[in-house]
Parts: structure tokens; sequence; C-alpha cells
């Protein structure tokens, strides 16, 4: 049997194409014999950026490393705390047509019972682990397994509440929340939490509790996270390791910020050749060398030997390392003067940083914490009064206060043209003393002005405008009195020059 003969196809034209090309022979790239892969060295590619690769970490699910990040990293433990306690930082009120000794109950009840700090912990586990549970404890419910009936919520049963994180114990359900007009709809309808110290499961409806997430994830992501969010941690970790590797570098240059340097002539041969006698007379030398040498002191070599001393340039390390925390605080969102505590540098003040950082807080309340503030303070007026007013409604005090010399600026620029209007006639007393009033959450000036001064100002105002009213209607008055004794001298004027010239 004859052997075939293998076919040889120049340039790796695919079958059933003609290529136009003619057939040479061309020289073939020449690769290195070293290769690697990952940087894409002696592949034949110019591109080192083409192996770069993102890789899937979810950093959240690190219980252990979490806590060691919090408990000894304190730019760590800064990210996760400082936000929480500025969205608590100047309280709420509650704005109501209730008493206002009423309204001072509700605010009782809520000191009392702690509830403050447990909800800014809440706050903060859900930034750390990612996700949390708040329980209202009432004394008197108990099949927790049932939507909650604040008509069901008896007088004083408010005890507290009890904060339970994700690792904790707590496992949502497979059950998810069905109706639309629930604003939990999607979520789990139970939560499955670990009671201690009886270790037991309890199943929790969660109308019963108020849900806080740590960042917001995509839907398959949440998920994967058993419908929690990722630790505030996860965006930052990589930036907080480069910073804390190059703290740690630049502390160990302090140690050879000065090099000595030691010229000894057949040194290399002594050591190499020499005796262990001889090697060991040399290393004593250098130790006793050592411990001779200071600042002040005086150093003896032999005439032929040379001694130097090499420092270390620390030049442009510190803009590295500036650059390092701005990516952290970019990461975590929060201004480097604020994490840091250090004052802006350069032209840059730092003042619409913060605006924008507060800005972000005041976001963060109305989306991250009113939803589960207004649930509690209504189970909280339930149970104190017996009654949710209609129009209860939450106001968050200002996130920034403005300083002493700011408030007085701001007061003046406020006042200024209030008072010009007065001035010039367009608005009374009484609209004075009340825009002024108006302005005093802001400025913090005018607090004593009472509805008592207000309606005698008003009074005044409408006395006075009485009076001008009847000035001008007495001078109207006047005025048409003059008018119309003007007009009959003149009549009588022209009578008696027509007939005197009649007369003539």
């Amino acid at each position: 049997m004859a052997k075939r003969k293998r076919r040889v196809v120049d340039n790796r034209t695919p079958a059933g194409i003609v290529s136009d090309k003619p057939t040479i022979l061309s020289a073939k790239k020449a690769l290195d014999a070293y290769s690697n892969i990952p940087a894409n060295l002696g592949v034949g590619s110019s591109n080192l950026a083409q192996a770069a690769s993102y890789v899937m970490q979810r950093f959240t699910w690190d219980y252990y490393t979490l806590n060691i990040l919090f408990r000894d990293n304190w730019i760590a433990k800064a990210i996760i705390e400082k936000p929480a306690n500025e969205m608590f930082k100047n309280g709420f009120e509650i704005h109501t047509e209730l008493d206002p000794d009423l309204v001072t109950k509700i605010m009782n009840v809520w000191t009392r019972t702690q509830t403050r700090d447990k909800f800014l912990d809440a706050i903060k586990w859900s930034r750390l682990y990612g996700g949390c549970l708040l329980i209202p404890m009432l004394e008197g419910q108990e099949d927790l397994s049932q939507p909650l009936d604040y008509d069901y919520i008896m007088p004083d049963s408010y005890k507290g509440c009890m904060v339970i994180d994700r690792w904790q114990g707590c496992d949502p359900g497979i059950e998810l929340v069905k109706d639309i007009s629930d604003p939990e709809f999607g979520q789990p309808e139970y939560y499955n939490v670990n009671v201690l110290p009886q270790n037991t499961y309890v199943k929790i409806h969660h109308s019963r509790v108020i849900k806080l997430i740590g960042r917001k994830l995509p839907y398959w992501e949440e998920v994967a996270e058993s419908y929690w969010g990722a630790s505030e941690l996860e965006h930052v970790f990589t930036e907080l390791k480069k910073r804390d590797d190059t703290s740690a570098n630049i502390s160990f240059l302090i140690f050879l910020a000065n090099i000595r340097i030691f010229k000894m002539k057949d040194l290399g041969q002594m050591i190499t050749m020499g005796d262990q006698e001889s090697v060991q007379r040399v290393f004593q030398t250098m130790q006793q060398m050592n411990a001779l040498m200071c600042n002040t002191g005086t150093f003896a070599i032999d005439q032929e030997d040379d001694f130097t001393m090499q420092g270390y340039s620390f030049t442009g390390i510190n803009d590295i390392y500036e650059s390092f925390m701005l990516d952290i605080s970019g990461a975590a969102e929060i201004p480097i003067d604020k994490l840091f505590g250090r004052s802006p540098q350069g032209f840059n003040n730092g003042e619409e940083t913060l605006q924008n950082y507060y800005d972000m807080i005041q976001e963060k309340q109305e989306t991250y914490v009113r939803p589960g503030l207004e649930k509690l303070i209504k189970i909280i007026t339930m149970s104190s009064l017996g009654k949710i007013p209609d129009d209860l409604e939450i106001v968050f005090s200002p996130v920034r206060r403005p300083s002493n010399m700011e408030k007085a600026d701001l007061g003046q620029k406020q006042t200024q043209p209030i008072l010009d209007a007065y001035q010039a006639g367009v608005i009374g007393k009484g609209t004075v003393l009340r825009e002024l009033k108006q302005q005093t959450p802001v400025t913090n000036m005018w607090s004593n002005i009472t509805d008592e001064m207000i309606e005698q100002a008003d009074q005044e105002d409408e006395q006075k405008k009485q009076e001008e009213e009847q000035i001008k209607k007495e001078l109207g008055d006047a005025a048409l009195n003059a008018n119309r004794n003007a007009e009959k001298g003149n009549e009588n004027g022209n009578d008696f020059g027509s007939g005197s010239e009649n007369e003539q």
C-alpha cells in the first residue's frame, strides 16, 4: 500500500477559498524563549494590559477580616462610623398639631429606651456587614409570625429594640412579599432570627422588623447576598491595603535613611580565603565601631580604609502617600479632611467638598433612615398615646450647623433686605417680625419674638394705615374745597371783567 503524501498548505488558507496572493513563504515572527502569559511578554503582543481582568471577590462574606479591620484599623472604623454618626448627630423633630406635652412624651420614650443608640448601632453594623435587623420589642406580642397590627399595640408596651446583624443569626426566608402595595415588595416575607442565649430560631414577619442594608447591589448580586447588601469596606479594601502597605514601607525606610559604608582593603579576600578566626575578628571590629559611633564622637579607621555615609531621599513619597489617601476618600465617599482629620491643602478651602458630603448625608437620611424611623416612631406613638395622628411628620435637623461668625454674617444678609423693605414702606412692622421669626432655625437669631408681639405689631400697622387713610382723606377734601373756591373766584372775576367792559 502506497504512502499518502501530506498536503502542505501555505499561508494557512482555508479550504474552498482561493487566495489572490502569491504563494510566498513569509517570515514568521520569532518569539523569545522567555514568556510571561499574564503580562503578555514574549507571546507576540506589545500590550501589557490585555491580560488584566477583574475577579469577583465577595469580600462581604469574609466575616473574620471585617471584624479585624473594624477593631484594628482606624480608617476602616472611621469609614463605618462617621457617616452613621452624622445622620443622627443633630437629631430630628416631630411636627404635628398635637399638644407639645404629648410630643415631649414620645421623645422621652425614645430617650429612655435608648432607641437612638440602638438605631445608630443598626446603621453601623449594616454598613460593616452589609445588613442588619432592628426589632421593636412589644410586650404582649407573642406570635411574631403574624403581621403587625398597630391597633393591638397596648399602652406602654414598647420596651426598646433588639439589634441583630446578618451574621449574628438572621436568615431570610424563601417566601417573598407578593403584595405590590407593600414597600417591601419582592423582599423576604419572614426572617428566622436566632434568639440568644436560648439559641432558638424565631420566625418573625417582615412588618415587625426594620431592615437596614449596606451598599445597594444589582438584583442577582442581592439574591447572592440573601437579599442583603454589601459591606462598605468591600469598596475600599484594595485602596486601604495599598495605603497600609505604603505606610509600613515608609516607616521601614526611616531605619535605612542613613547607610554607613566602610571600605576595607582586601576585605573580600579575608572573608573568602581567611580562616574562621580572621573572619570573626573582622566582624568584632565592625560591632565595636558601631557601638562607639555617635554624631559627636570620634571614629578611627586605618589610613588606607574609607568611611562614608549615604542618605536616602524621601522626595516624592509624600505625593504617593497623598494619592492613596485620595483614593480611599473617593472610594468611601468621605472628604479627605473629614476622614483623616486634616485641613484642606492648596487653593481649595474644602467648603464645596464638605457641602457635597453633607448633601450626601441628607440624602441618606431620606432614603436610608426615614422609612425605618417613621415606622419606629409610629410604634412608639401608638404605645405612648394610643393613637397615631394623621399629620405626624419627622423633620431632620440640619446636618451642618454654622459657626458663630457664619451665623452673624448670615443673619445680617437675611435681615438687611427686610429692614430696607420696611424703611421703604413696602411692608409693615408685623410682617418684619414674622419674617425674622421664620429665619430663627437658620440664623439662630430672633428667637424671642412671640406671637403676641407679632399680633400687637399687626394692630399697630392697621391703626397706622387707618390714620394715613384718614389724613389722605382730609388732605383730599381740603384740596377739593380749595379747587372749588378757586373755580368760584375765577367765575366771579370773569363776570366783573365783563361788566366793566360793557360800561366802557
